[in-house]
């Protein structure tokens, strides 16, 4: 992979090297804040591709007003937010794809310093940076893929939340376990092979598949952005939330880790259903136990993404535990 000025001195200059795709549901003034900024904070070639995810703030109108150049996506009803990325990526153009939230501000340059450590480090083929708020690093653009220790703290409400990696030096940067869509770079060719994000497991199954096409994923310390917004709060336990969890164990786990997975949420779901929501529609309404489709194609909507995106013959349906 080249730098970004080898490829524009190798080819049209006015193409983009990096497509930023930002996904916004209700959150126009950050949204708005944040296209400027990117606009005003960049050498690299750019171009902006905005998923209005169903907006009821006016969101597409005030986009289209005030960035004219931005490629506008318009959804009347919301999807999966990885769904709505895999949507906004099929629009893109460039060969790196980055994917950020809303409401982030570049501290610098810190696409560059993205891409330029991406150019002099091919081998990783996913990379993110820090996103900062009051000038600390709100730990959210790294974060490990579900465990079996991390399902038990979900179940017994521990006040642990281990796959944040609350003791990773995110100063320090190197590989990390998983990247989180918050503010990642990535190879448009991996992308593609990959099949973009699988909405029905958690963002860190991206990371994982990447691994087994060779990629490495790496932190880059020194590429900052502003959140101009309050970043989110504790992870709250949703029944959507353990439909991914047990998706994801059923797909990249032993049985044997996906089972004991299982038990401990639904015996947890029946000690803790006598206390109120979300663990007494877990109990009552049990199907996010079951086992996922693993042979069923990734929900993609972009024509164009090859025929990789395909599961792989590991990836091999597995029974999940029975109350």
């Amino acid at each position: 992979m080249q730098s970004w000025e080898q490829l524009v001195s190798s080819g049209n200059r006015t193409a983009p090297v990096v497509s930023i795709v930002t996904v916004a549901h209700n959150a126009r003034e950050g949204l708005l804040k944040g296209l400027a900024a990117l606009q005003a904070g960049t050498e690299v070639p750019t171009e902006m591709i905005v998923v209005d995810n169903g907006s009821t703030d006016n969101t597409a109108s005030a986009v289209r007003h005030a960035f004219r150049g931005v490629k506008l996506v318009r959804r009347d009803a919301p999807l999966h937010p990885l769904a709505a990325a895999n949507l906004g990526a099929a629009q893109a153009r460039a060969p790196w794809l980055l994917l950020l939230d809303p409401g982030l501000e570049p501290v610098g340059d810190a696409i560059r310093t993205l891409v330029e450590y991406a150019g002099g480090h091919p081998e990783c083929r996913l990379y993110t940076g820090r996103t900062m708020r009051d000038r600390a690093d709100d730990g959210r653009t790294v974060e490990g893929p579900p465990t079996l220790w991390g399902t038990v703290c979900v179940a017994t409400g521990l006040p642990l939340d281990p796959e944040r990696l609350p003791r990773l030096d995110r100063a320090i940067g190197g590989e990390v376990p998983s990247l989180t869509p918050r503010m990642l770079l990535v190879e448009r060719d991996l992308w593609d092979a990959l099949g973009g994000f699988d909405e029905r497991l958690p963002a860190a199954d991206l990371t994982v598949r990447a691994r087994a096409h060779g990629a490495r994923p790496v932190l880059v310390p020194d590429a900052h952005m502003a959140s101009l917004t309050a970043p989110p709060g504790a992870r709250e336990v949703t029944i959507a939330g353990l439909a991914e969890r047990m998706a994801f164990a059923h797909r990249h786990w032993s049985p044997g880790q996906a089972r004991a997975a299982g038990w401990t949420l639904i015996a947890a779901a029946l000690a803790r259903s006598f206390t109120g929501e979300p663990w007494r529609s877990a109990w009552q309404d049990r199907a996010w136990l079951s086992t996922m489709d693993t042979d069923a194609p990734v929900p993609v909507p972009a024509p164009h993404l090859p025929a990789q995106a395909k599961r792989s013959p590991q990836e091999t349906r597995r029974t999940a535990p029975q109350p």
